[in-house]
C-alpha cells in the first residue's frame, strides 16, 4: 500500500494468527489508524488555512496541501471528510464548494485540450469583454490560448505524459483538462490545482483553479499576463506530476513546476523571487517543507529548490527531471523523491549523493560559473557562515548538519604556495569537502572545483595550489546523506536517521609530514629480549593510532597479539606483546599510512616497517 495512503484494513478474524499475535497486530493497527488520522486531521486545518488566507498569510501552500488532503481522506470520518470532501471539490458544483464554489451555473470553453469554466456575474466573474462577439469574454479565449501553449511545451516538446483523463467530470470535454476561473487575488493565492478526491491510485487525474483577472492591485505585476502565464506553466506542471506520482514529496512537486515555469516561460524569471530566501537556507535540508520551521516560516526554500534543477538540467539535460518523475513510484522507496532522483542519475552513471555534493560545490561561486547555472550572474551570492573567517592554522567551522545541508565559509586571502580545507564527518554519514576559487568578477571570472567525497563519513582533504592567485576561496562541507527509515505520519515526512550530524573543518598550510624520531627495538637490531616491547616516538602529535595502523607481525606472518596505547603528550606509541616472543625469530613492526597529523599529512612509507630478530 502507498506509503501516505490512510486507510489499514483488517480482516476480522485475522486468520490463521494466534490470539497474542492477533491483539499485538490490532494494536498496531490501532496505531497506524490513528497517526494517519491526526495526518489527515492535519492536513484537513492546514488546507483549511491555506484556501481561506492564502500562502503570504499562513506559508501553506494550496496545492500541495489540498493534495495532501486528498491522499489523506480516507482516514477521515464524519463532518471531517464532509469538509475535506468540500475543500476539494470543483468551483462548479456551487455550495458543495465552500471556499471557491460557483454560485451559478458557469459557462464552459473548450480547446484542443482545456476547458475553461467561467461564470458571467459576481465577484468570481473575469473581464467580460468580447472583441469578437463570439460570447467567450477576451480574458477566457486568451487563458485558453495560455494553456494550450503550456501543453505544447510540457507536453509535446519536452515529452511529458499527458495528464489523467477524468472522463466527462467537470462537464466539459471528454478528458480534457479543467480550468475554473474564479477570484483569488483576495487571498494572496495565484491559482492551484488538486486531486479530485476519491482516486485510490499513485496515479490520479486533477483540476485547475486560476485568478479571474490577476489585477495589479492583488498581484506584484502591472500586466495581468505574466502572472497568467507562469502560474499555468507551474499548476499545471502539478496536473501532469499527480499522474506519474501523486504521493512524491513535496519539494520534488514545487521545486519543478518552479522549473517548468522558466521552461516555458524563460522572459518572465519569477522564480527568482524564490532564489533569494534560498540563499539564507543551505543549512536547511533541500528536503524540507514544515510551516513550523522558524528558519523558513514561509516555505519558500522548496520553491528555490529550482536551482537544484536547473543544476540538473544544465548538467544532464531537461529530461533527466522528467525522467525522476517516470521512476518516482517504482523507486526504493517509492514516492521518496532522492530515490526518484537517484534512479534517473544512475542511468546516467552518477547518483543523487554525487550530483549533490558537486551541486553545493558549484553553489559557491555561481555568478560565475555558467556551465552549472546559466542564470546565475543574476542572483544573489549564496551566504556563507558569519564570523567564520577561515586562515592557514587560525579559525575553524564547528557545528551540526542535516541532511542535504551544507554550509559555506569565506577563507582569508593568503600568500602561501598552498593551503588545504581538513573536514570531519561522522563515521558512516555521506558528505563531501571543498575548495572552490575563483578568479575575476562575481559574474565573469573563471572558477575551480577541488572536491573530495566521502560516501561513508571520516576524515577528508582537499588541497589548492597558489592561492593567492584567487579573487575569492570557499570552504564547503556537506551531509548528502539521505538515510531514512520509513515514512513517518506524525512527522508528515520521512524519518532521517542522519540528521544533526557533527562537522568540522579548517584551512592548513601544513604541508610537512609527521616522522618517526625514535624506534625501539631498533631497526635491524638482534638478539632483542623476547620480553620487549615495541615504543615509537613521532616528531608531533599523530591521529588514528590504533591495533588496525599500528602491529607486530612474527613468524609465519601471524600477528602478534598485543597491548597498543599512545601517549600523547609524549607522542608516543607502545606495543606491548601480550606473551614472550619467540627464540630467534624474526618480528615485523608495520604502521599504517592512516596515520596522519593533524593537519592530515600521513606518515611517509619509509618511516612505517622495520625489522627486528629476538
Amino acid at each position: 500500500m502507498p506509503r501516505r495512503l490512510s486507510v489499514i484494513l483488517l480482516a476480522g478474524a485475522l486468520l490463521g494468527l494466534p490470539a497474542a499475535a492477533q491483539a499485538a497486530t490490532s494494536r498496531s493497527a490501532t496505531l497506524h489508524e490513528a497517526a494517519a488520522r491526526r495526518a489527515g486531521e492535519r492536513a484537513l486545518h492546514e488546507a483549511r488555512d491555506a484556501l481561506r488566507y492564502g500562502h503570504v498569510k499562513t506559508g501553506l501552500d494550496v496545492t500541495s496541501l489540498l493534495k495532501e488532503l486528498a491522499v489523506h481522506l480516507p482516514a477521515l470520518t464524519g463532518r471531517e471528510r464532509t469538509e475535506a470532501r468540500r475543500l476539494l471539490a470543483r468551483p462548479s458544483t456551487g455550495a458543495s464548494d465552500y471556499q471557491t464554489g460557483f454560485s451559478a451555473p458557469d459557462h464552459t470553453h473548450c480547446g484542443a485540450q482545456f476547458c475553461i469554466h467561467w461564470l458571467d456575474a459576481g465577484p468570481n466573474a473575469p473581464p467580460l469583454d468580447d472583441a469578437n462577439n463570439d460570447g467567450v469574454p477576451d480574458y477566457v479565449e486568451k487563458m485558453d490560448g495560455v494553456f494550450e501553449h503550456v501543453y505544447q511545451v510540457e507536453n509535446v516538446q519536452m515529452g511529458w505524459r499527458a495528464p489523467v483523463g477524468d472522463g466527462w467530470v467537470g462537464g466539459g470535454g471528454f478528458n480534457k483538462t479543467d480550468v475554473y476561473i474564479a477570484d483569488l487575488g483576495g487571498q494572496g493565492i495565484f491559482g492551484y490545482s488538486t486531486p479530485d478526491p476519491g482516486q485510490t491510485t499513485n496515479s490520479q487525474a486533477g483540476y485547475l483553479v486560476m485568478d479571474n483577472d490577476y489585477s495589479p492591485s492583488q498581484y506584484r505585476y502591472s500586466d495581468p499576463l505574466p502572472p497568467m502565464e507562469v502560474t499555468a506553466a507551474h499548476e499545471y506542471n502539478h496536473v501532469l506530476q499527480f499522474g506519474y506520482d501523486v504521493l512524491e514529496d513535496t519539494w520534488m512537486l514545487e521545486s519543478t513546476a518552479v522549473w517548468m515555469e522558466d521552461k516555458v516561460y524563460t522572459d518572465v524569471n519569477d522564480y527568482v523571487s524564490y532564489v533569494w530566501p534560498w540563499t539564507r537556507m543551505t543549512q536547511v535540508p533541500v528536503t524540507r517543507f514544515n510551516s513550523s520551521d522558524p528558519s523558513d516560516d514561509l516555505n519558500i526554500k522548496v520553491y528555490g529548490d529550482v536551482v537544484w534543477n536547473k543544476w540538473l538540467d544544465a548538467h544532464y539535460g531537461q529530461n533527466l527531471i522528467r525522467r525522476a518523475w517516470e521512476d518516482s513510484a517504482a523507486a526504493n522507496p517509492p514516492s521518496f523523491a532522492p530515490a526518484a532522483y537517484d534512479a534517473a542519475l544512475r542511468e546516467r552513471g552518477s547518483s543523487f549523493f554525487d550530483a549533490f555534493v558537486r551541486f553545493a560545490a558549484d553553489t559557491a561561486e555561481w555568478g560565475a560559473n555558467r556551465g552549472s547555472f546559466p542564470e546565475g550572474n543574476t542572483w544573489p551570492d549564496v551566504a556563507r557562515a558569519s564570523g567564520a573567517t577561515l586562515r592557514p592554522s587560525s579559525g575553524q567551522i564547528t557545528g551540526h548538519l542535516d541532511h542535504t545541508a551544507y554550509v559555506l565559509a569565506n577563507i582569508a586571502p593568503t600568500h602561501d604556495r598552498r593551503i588545504k580545507l581538513i573536514g570531519s564527518l561522522p563515521s558512516g554519514t555521506a558528505g563531501a569537502v571543498a575548495l572552490v576559487a575563483r578568479k575575476g568578477p562575481r559574474d565573469t571570472g573563471s572558477v575551480v572545483v577541488r572536491l573530495r567525497e566521502r560516501p561513508r563519513g571520516g576524515r577528508a582533504i582537499v588541497t589548492l595550489d597558489n592561492p593567492g592567485a584567487y579573487s575569492r576561496i570557499t570552504a564547503v562541507l556537506v551531509n548528502a546523506d539521505v538515510s531514512q527509515d520509513g515514512f513517518s505520519q506524525s512527522l508528515g515526512d520521512w524519518h532521517f536517521t542522519k540528521d544533526h550530524r557533527s562537522i568540522s573543518g579548517f584551512v592548513s598550510n601544513d604541508f610537512t609530514p609527521p616522522a618517526v624520531r625514535r624506534r625501539s627495538p631498533r631497526p635491524g637490531r638482534h638478539g632483542v629480549s623476547r620480553r620487549a616491547k615495541v615504543v615509537v616516538a613521532f616528531t608531533e602529535a599523530v591521529g588514528d593510532v590504533n591495533s588496525r595502523t599500528a602491529e607486530l607481525i612474527g613468524p609465519g606472518g601471524r600477528r602478534v597479539p598485543a597491548r597498543l596505547s599512545y601517549d600523547s603528550r609524549r607522542h608516543r606509541l607502545h606495543l606491548i606483546p601480550l606473551q614472550r616472543l619467540a627464540r630467534n625469530a624474526h618480528y615485523v613492526v608495520k604502521l599504517g599510512g592512516a596515520i596522519v597529523d593533524d593537519a592530515g599529512n600521513a606518515l611517509p612509507a619509509a618511516e612505517r616497517n622495520w625489522a627486528f630478530r629476538t
